[in-house]
């Protein structure tokens, strides 16, 4: 396993992607299970969907 903040992430893979995201959304840690040997450009898609939505959840709460 292997933590990785998502901005340092998305810098690796997708650096056109972080101006996608917020401050608060860049700054979530992501854990890897396989680290980032076994990942996938469709595998980055669906942490930053879940992220986006996760952080969506959290402001609708508030």
């Amino acid at each position: 396993m292997e933590q990785i903040q998502l901005n340092d992430l998305l810098e690796f893979f997708s650096p056109e992607w972080i101006s996608l995201l917020s401050v608060e959304e860049r700054d979530v840690p992501i854990v890897l299970q396989d680290g980032l040997g076994n990942l996938e450009k469709k595998d980055l898609l669906e942490i930053v969907e879940a992220v986006i939505m996760q952080q969506g959840e959290r402001t609708v709460q508030n």
